[in-house]
């Protein structure tokens, strides 16, 4: 198994309730992923006793975070930040601008066995901080240089300080509707749309929770085209295999389109 690309760096902005449940805002584009680098701090307690190690502690303490993207997206940062975006696109930096706390997840493509594989690495609470600058003059031959930014990896206030979650998929799609998911604000709904491609019949759409799964239709109720055969749904309108399985995750409003394949 090894790690061979990084894409998808998402945010969302995060408050708290009482009991330490993470609420959501909905997921955001944080920038085109170049580079990624964490840090993590474990706590390194020991008790001994008559003479002989008797307890010790290696929990997760606290880490930091290294974002390197293709752009400093203003609207992005300023949010970031706690800075104050005007609606002409300034941003201004006060001293006592407070950062939020957010949640950010990404997508870590590996290579497993000769396939592609797609882990969700997620990260309950983060807090960035003002990003150092250094620029310079275009030369003979052109450097890019990338922005990046730090943060610092806390736990949630629950009974479990949780930090972390990962979950390993074998498509980018599936990989990318966990992680918008995990960030989808509380109570947002998506509404899921059938278009029959011709076909007749009754199938009607659905509003489901974000996070939620819909069980879709197996033909049972569509009329194909005449010398066709229902095969299944596509997220496009000339996909011609389907690409979405039952039951289905949504991660925003979708319209599903029914495939047909010849009769044999």
């Amino acid at each position: 198994m090894a790690n061979i690309g990084l894409t998808n760096i998402w945010y969302s902005p995060l408050t708290e309730a009482a009991d330490g449940t993470a609420l959501y805002e909905g997921a955001k584009r944080l920038g085109k992923a170049v580079s990624c680098s964490t840090s993590i701090t474990n706590n390194s307690a020991k008790l001994y006793g008559d003479d002989a190690l008797a307890e010790s502690d290696t929990s997760f303490s606290s880490g930091t975070i290294t974002l390197g993207v293709t752009d400093d997206d203003e609207s992005v940062f300023a949010e970031l930040l706690g800075h104050t975006l005007t609606p002409d696109g300034e941003v201004i930096k006060g001293a006592t601008d407070a950062p939020i706390y957010v949640g950010l997840g990404r997508i870590v493509t590996k290579m497993v066995n000769g396939a592609y594989k797609y882990k969700v690495e997620f990260l309950y609470k983060v807090k960035f901080s003002e990003p150092s600058q250094d620029n310079t003059t275009k030369g003979e031959s052109i450097e890019f240089a990338t922005p990046s930014v730090e943060g610092i990896i806390s736990t949630l206030d629950d009974e479990k300080n949780t930090w972390n979650k990962s979950k390993t998929f074998n498509t980018k799609s599936d990989a990318l509707t966990y992680l918008k998911n995990l960030m989808a604000a509380a109570g947002e709904t998506y509404r899921v749309t059938y278009d029959l491609m011709g076909g007749s019949g009754s199938v009607d759409d659905e509003t489901v929770n974000a996070g939620s799964s819909v069980v879709l239709e197996d033909g049972t109720n569509i009329t194909p085209p005449s010398g066709k055969k229902f095969s299944g749904w596509a997220t496009s309108p000339n996909a011609t295999t389907p690409n979405v399985t039952s039951p289905y995750t949504p991660s925003g409003n979708v319209t599903l389109y029914a495939v047909y394949v010849n009769e044999a």
